[in-house]
């Protein structure tokens, strides 16, 4: 029985041991640093506190942002005798972006024939627009990839990775990292509805697809159309949620070729072997093939400025976010 009482107590003792252990590892883990061995000094506004026997390390991995001041100056005192000092600001944790599911749906689409597109091999993440030069893009794209096909517009046959096929942690990353260059093609809304008209809207048979309904008879019944029939060939350009934009490319319709230059210039894809290309008969009767001149029918349409109103209205986001001139045509 003495035996018995004897290994109840040391098993009792051991159990306390462990606890107070376990609460000790438990208080150094949590304990913040600017709680530890330190002497505060101010001088005017400026907080000045001097670490003894913490390192910069061990700070930045044990603080959080709301330890201390962002208007603090810290001294850490270093094994050699020599102190440094650093702002607050320069050891704060870097705060990792997320992206809501709302955004993310927003950003990579719904099916492959609207997701941007991904080129891995250069890092970039390019987001067309439908009617503003899509086929000579995607077929840009697949030159400068090494593809070798003639389909452009089927995202099964035409050899493109596109953005909806990666994870949404992955696409994240690749958003807000900057190595990967972010670019958008935009057209002036006006030009832009212009030419989804002469293209779809006199077009009876696509018309019923996109509609259900036979072509229009003049520009003034597209106009009133598209109101109510909504399709990716005349909706708005503005598909990323707008904070996205302050770190994206921009380009527009008139400055193409410019904009194709400084593009493949800066993700390294800019040589002879493409300036050729884009300029050899194969390319140009690729993408004829869709032009319809709306620019040069421009004042042949839209000759009032009624019909321009309604443009300004319908594409309000267009020209906010793209900087398009609201000046009418004369």
């Amino acid at each position: 029985m003495f035996s018995r009482m004897h290994r109840n107590m040391r098993m009792t003792s051991a159990r306390t041991v462990s606890f107070c252990a376990i609460l000790c590892c438990l208080f150094i883990s949590f304990i913040r640093v600017d709680h530890l061995y330190r002497i505060m000094r101010k001088s005017g506004n400026i907080q000045t506190i001097i670490y003894q026997g913490v390192t910069e390390t061990a700070f930045v991995k044990y603080s959080t942002v709301s330890t201390v001041s962002k208007n603090t100056l810290l001294s850490f005192n270093r094994s050699d005798g020599h102190n440094k000092k650093l702002n607050i600001s320069k050891l704060s944790r870097k705060v990792v972006p997320e992206l809501t599911k709302v955004e993310l749906q927003q950003i990579k689409r719904y099916t492959h024939y609207s997701s941007p597109i991904v080129v891995s091999k250069y890092k970039l993440i390019f987001f067309w627009n439908e009617k503003v030069g899509c086929t000579y893009w995607k077929s840009l794209l697949q030159f400068i990839q090494g593809i070798k096909t003639k389909e452009v517009h089927d995202p099964r046959r035409n050899g493109l990775a596109y953005l909806i096929q990666f994870k949404d942690n992955d696409i994240t990353d690749m958003m807000f990292d900057e190595a990967w260059i972010k670019a958008v093609f935009v057209r002036e809304p006006r030009e832009r509805v212009l030419s989804a008209f002469l293209d779809k809207g006199l077009n009876n048979s696509l018309m019923m697809e996109l509609c259900g309904r036979p072509s229009v008879k003049s520009f003034p019944e597209f106009l009133t159309v598209i109101k109510h029939c909504k399709d990716v060939h005349w909706s708005s350009q503005v598909k990323l949620p707008r904070h996205l934009y302050g770190n994206t490319i921009i380009g527009k319709m008139p400055d193409i070729n410019k904009f194709t230059e400084s593009l493949l210039t800066k993700i390294g894809a800019w040589n002879d072997t493409v300036k050729d290309w884009l300029n050899s008969k194969e390319q140009f009767g690729r993408t004829r093939h869709h032009a319809t001149s709306a620019r040069e029918k421009l004042l042949q349409y839209y000759n009032d400025t009624k019909y321009q109103d309604i443009i300004f209205e319908m594409y309000t986001d267009d020209y906010e976010v793209f900087k398009f001139d609201k000046k009418y045509f004369n």
